[in-house]
């Protein structure tokens, strides 16, 4: 095949084009009248659809909402969603996360895994077919939305604005194909809490819901903390400072994808742990933190709201505490949930929840989320999809799987999740020292290509 070909030779402008992408911190930002999720998504989103433009594309910017790179003619079109934006940085990466470093092996930088490597190599098929005039009866779309990290409300915008392709997928998980994603529930959890009878001042911890936290600091009275909450700071990971008559205790934890808590190691959870053991009795937020520790703490599946629902399909409910913060009569914990595809609604899981915090008045307010995703793993589309997959790797082994994350693939029908990550990767999504395999990021293009030839000039895809 050529277009194989093609993509060998065009490796290192394929690499340079990721290294201008990660260079963009497009973490979201401070909207403005025409950068509607800040300045970095819209640079990345404007830096990406000028590479298009370079290359002979058809680029349309919807007000810097998203955008979408296209070529091809046929009533019908094949679509890719990806995005643009990244989730923050956070600490205690070995180099510039939003410098790429490429050792040979490796490219590290914010965005190689999740989603900017994903989608140069996704943009690198489409080329690679468009410069070899392979035949096609179809259109192929790449779109790229800017807040899918924080909201979907770049991709929200392209749906209501502009048609959407008639099938496609989203290179913004695992390989080989992902037929079932998991319903999201994202929102506030408000407790009531009067912090006149404590030590505590003030607790923060976490950067985004769909992460899980890293760190997480609590301020105490100076005058009024003991030798005992004191001693923390001789643990592993928690760091101990005077400041100004307060005393500031701060938990390291470890991050990792709000899907896959498990993989991480929650700071807030950490940090509520020891002040359960150490803070004084008498003292109100202890009770608080021995509260939080039965409820919430390190149950990975809700267990301790009792909404540990499970499906044979897409397993156990995935619970991630994101992120925690207080005013003066209450703590604002944001959860992250995935729930199973079958067997439990929204509903009765905020409900539980709203149930199970009672003692502190719990009232959850959902913010976003997504319902659950399903595409027949038997069908035409997914047949497709995985047929590329076994050409380029070899692997019959692999079957078609459900997740706990959530993809764009449930912004458009007959869409499903497809690489680029291979099942043995290691998984560095919304962690510190996010990398992608430079082999890797060559095999995720060929299977798309592969892919995208076959979606883009078979008669018949979906199954009607």
């Amino acid at each position: 095949m050529d277009f194989l070909k093609w993509i060998d030779e065009h490796k290192e402008e394929m690499i340079e084009d990721l290294g201008k992408l990660i260079a963009i911190n497009s973490v979201e930002g401070e909207p403005t009248a025409d950068a509607p999720f800040g300045d970095g998504p819209k640079e990345a989103l404007e830096a990406f659809l000028e590479i298009g433009k370079r290359d002979g594309f058809r680029i349309n910017n919807l007000q810097n909402y998203a955008g979408d790179i296209e070529f091809g003619e046929g009533e019908e079109s094949v679509g890719i969603l990806a995005h643009v934006d990244v989730v923050p940085a956070g600490g205690n990466w070995d180099t510039d996360p939003f410098e790429m470093v490429n050792d040979g092996e490796y490219l590290q930088g914010r965005g190689t895994q999740d989603d900017k490597g994903p989608a140069i190599a996704a943009y690198y098929a489409m080329r690679a077919l468009k410069e070899t005039d392979e035949k096609l009866i179809r259109k192929i779309r790449l779109i790229l939305g800017t807040n899918e990290e924080t909201g979907w409300g770049g991709m929200n915008y392209y749906v209501k604005n502009k048609a959407m392709p008639d099938f496609g997928f989203t290179p913004d998980a695992e390989f080989p194909v992902i037929f079932g994603e998991k319903g999201i529930i994202t929102g506030t959890l408000k407790l009531n809490y009067n912090f006149k009878d404590t030590m505590v001042k003030a607790v923060k911890g976490g950067n985004a819901p769909n992460m899980v936290p890293d760190f997480c600091t609590i301020v105490m009275d100076g005058s009024k903390v003991t030798n005992e909450v004191k001693s923390i700071a001789t643990l592993p990971d928690f760091k101990v400072e005077e400041k100004d008559g307060e005393i500031h205790i701060t938990a390291k934890g470890i991050s990792a994808h709000g899907s896959k808590p498990e993989l991480g190691v929650n700071a807030i959870s950490k940090l509520m742990e020891e002040l359960a053991k150490l803070m004084p009795v008498e003292d109100s937020f202890r009770a608080f933190a021995e509260f939080y520790n039965e409820v919430m703490g390190f149950h990975m599946h809700g267990e301790g709201l009792g909404i540990d629902y499970e499906d044979e399909l897409s397993g156990k409910l995935n619970f991630n505490v994101g992120m925690i913060s207080n005013t003066d009569k209450e703590i604002d914990i944001v959860l992250n949930m995935r729930h199973p595809l079958k067997g439990v609604t929204k509903e009765e899981i905020m409900d539980k929840i709203n149930k199970g915090t009672k003692e502190y008045k719990g009232e959850f307010t959902r913010t976003g989320g997504e319902d659950p995703l399903f595409i027949d793993p038997d069908g035409k589309l997914v047949s497709i999809l995985m047929d590329a997959y076994q050409k380029q790797t070899g692997d019959t082994e692999s079957k078609p799987m459900t997740i706990g994350g959530g993809t764009y693939a449930k912004a458009m029908k007959n869409c499903v999740a497809y690489g680029a990550m291979f099942l043995d990767d290691e998984d560095r999504m919304h962690q510190k020292n996010e990398r992608i395999k430079i082999d890797r990021l060559m095999d995720a293009a060929k299977i798309y290509a592969i892919a995208l030839k076959n979606l883009a000039s078979e008669e018949k895809v979906l199954d009607k």
